[in-house]
């Protein structure tokens, strides 16, 4: 017996035609300054449809070619992301903040024929572009017609002399737009087509591209529809705080075009100032954002107390987001802080911290801390370091592996990379294909390590690589991290391993004060004590640093191999606290400490 039920495959110009109709009048409102920029859902998909015509008439952008994005969270940026992936081009948004040679590998891996970039960054693509052959055109989204005209003129000289000549058009994007018609015939593509395509930030080795179908995007999309997961629906608000080159920004626009939640985006400025402008002008209900922008934002608001607060829910994700923190939003603004966790891999959001029905008290918190329950489809297990499968049990720790439809089966391997070309060796070394990730059973291998309930939900206790190794036992670093940013005086704090003769390894605290808290031992020595109420004296830090600032990657997690390498330059101005000894009495289990961070008893075994 066969199904009698039609198939059309899913798409992203079904979703771009639906929102740009059925919620015309649903509205992106870009806060370049303090003022508001208002686009609705209608006038988008046109503009969308208008760029689809320029790219394939004047550029010959078809289906399957890549189209490079370096620019801000704009209504812009939303519009060639829906343009572009609705014409069957593929949608490549770049990293700002990844280094010049990281964006070179990504723009020759993944042979991107036309940037669009703004005024901001238009010198930085023209410094990139004699090392990027396949660029043969770039938009600037700038309305000053004297710096296009400069850019076109540095374009000309870089190549005048160029054997064979290379000419690479610049345009004004807006101009660009003007006189195309506002539909298009969007083509009929397969659901596994690839739609977008978005790289990891290579802190290991060359970035890796994932390449996303129409039917991961709609699937992804779907999920965040649902009232257990961040719920985008019709009549609300949403807060984009999360750049459009993480895939995680992409799934709550699309939501909100099948939707009709309205959409806000803070430009180019992340200062908590003009965010809380933003917040108190726009009024929105839902945000995302990493935790960082949280606690940013959330000390400016110390200083600063907001007359009104909108904001209901704030989903954040990328990085732990520590349990004061949550607690901080919760008690002093009656905002739910939502712990998501998800990767690059899976599309990205995985698992979404709401806590199950009528569950009160310790237990709520419990849930809330976690990085939340599998939604359906996405298959997980935790995997102990001789390969065996582990019982979801809140103690059985181990990496987590995960497969489904949106989850990557691979990453994407460039023609350039396999033929010797010019994204086949990145900082003088070949590039690593990554299939170490993915077991030969078709899971996917996170490098997180974590647990998960038997009513699954999942907590991460820390990175694989960020694991520390003491005397024979597992310490880890991001709850230690957690536990020092509840501390009173401490705005940051990252903890990595050093060598220690007798132990293996030992924990260093880097830590952030707040202003009027002093630096020195005496502060060191009291954070440790501090300590002590929730991990095992063994546990606890011996050796503290104390720095202005510490650096993050570009998913904004504490970069803790730039740590490391400060460290083993003799860079840090380490205190290290007397020795002390340690009796049977100091273990985890004794003390009844969880390990992850979360108020339970006990730690979690790593097997």
């Amino acid at each position: 017996m066969e199904s009698t039920m039609q198939e059309l495959p899913f798409s992203v110009s079904h979703i771009v035609e639906y929102g740009a109709n059925a919620h015309r009048n649903s509205t992106v409102t870009t806060y370049m300054g303090a003022e508001p920029e208002v686009t609705t859902f209608k006038d988008i998909g046109s503009r969308a449809a208008a760029l689809a015509h320029g790219l394939s008439r004047e550029f010959n952008i078809g289906i399957g070619d890549r189209v490079g994005t370096l620019l801000t969270n704009t209504t812009e940026h939303l519009e060639i992301f829906l343009g572009v992936a609705a014409m069957g081009t593929v949608f490549q948004p770049l990293n700002r903040q990844l280094a010049d040679d990281q964006l070179i590998h990504v723009i020759n891996h993944s042979e991107d024929k036309v940037i669009v970039c703004d005024a901001e960054s238009i010198d930085r693509i023209l410094d990139l572009l004699p090392h990027c052959p396949a660029i043969e055109a770039i938009l600037i989204t700038s309305t000053d017609l004297s710096a296009i005209s400069r850019a076109r003129d540095s374009a000309t000289l870089l190549f005048q002399d160029a054997t064979p000549r290379r000419e690479v058009r610049v345009e004004g994007y807006e101009a660009f737009l003007d006189g195309w018609p506002t539909n298009y015939p969007w083509p009929s593509l397969p659901e596994t087509a690839p739609a977008a395509l978005c790289y990891s930030t290579g802190t290991e080795g060359a970035p890796k591209g994932v390449a996303y179908s129409h039917r991961s995007l709609w699937i992804h999309s779907m999920g965040l529809r649902a009232a257990d997961s961040f719920g985008v629906r019709n009549g609300t608000v949403f807060l984009c705080c999360v750049p459009i080159y993480h895939v995680l920004s992409w799934g709550v626009p699309l939501a909100a075009f099948m939707t009709g939640a309205s959409l806000v985006f803070t430009g180019s400025n992340a200062e908590p100032e003009h965010l809380a402008h933003v917040i108190e002008d726009a009024m929105p209900r839902q945000a995302h954002g990493a935790s960082s922008v949280w606690m940013s934002l959330l000390l400016h608001y110390e200083a600063h107390p907001p007359r009104r607060m909108s904001l209901q829910e704030i989903y954040s994700g990328g990085s732990q987001v520590p349990p004061a923190l949550i607690d901080a939003w919760e008690e002093r603004f009656g905002v739910d802080m939502i712990h998501v966790w998800g990767m690059t891999e899976t599309s990205p959001i995985g698992t979404v911290a709401h806590p199950p029905a009528g569950v009160s008290g310790p237990a709520r918190a419990r849930y809330r801390y976690s990085q939340g329950r599998f939604p359906i489809g996405l298959e997980y297990r935790v995997v102990n370091d001789a390969g065996q499968v582990l019982d979801n049990h809140d103690r059985n720790a181990g990496e987590l592996q995960v497969r489904g439809n949106t989850v990557t089966g691979s990453y994407y391997h460039s023609p350039t990379e396999q033929q010797d070309g010019t994204a086949s060796v990145f900082r003088g070394h070949a590039v690593d294909d990554g299939d170490d990730r993915f077991t030969v059973d078709g899971w996917l291998r996170t490098g997180d390590i974590g647990t998960v309930t038997k009513d699954g939900f999942l907590t991460i206790h820390d990175r694989q690589s960020d694991l520390i190794r003491s005397g024979g036992e597992w310490i880890y670093s991001a709850a230690l991290e957690n536990y020092l940013m509840d501390r009173p005086g401490v705005n940051e704090a990252s903890v990595i391993g050093i060598p220690d003769e007798k132990w293996g390894q030992r924990p260093l605290a880097i830590v952030v004060l707040s202003e009027g808290f002093e630096p020195g031992a005496e502060t060191a020595q009291e954070l440790h004590d501090s300590l002590l109420s929730n991990v095992p004296r063994w546990m606890a830090p011996e050796n503290w640093t104390f720095v202005n600032s510490i650096q993050r990657t570009s998913v904004e997690k504490f970069d803790k191999k730039e740590l490391r390498k400060l460290f083993r330059k003799g860079q840090l101005q380490i205190i290290t606290l007397p020795e002390e000894e340690l009796g049977p009495e100091d273990t985890a289990e004794e003390i009844g400490t969880d390990a992850s961070g979360a108020p339970d008893a006990g730690a979690p075994k790593r097997n």
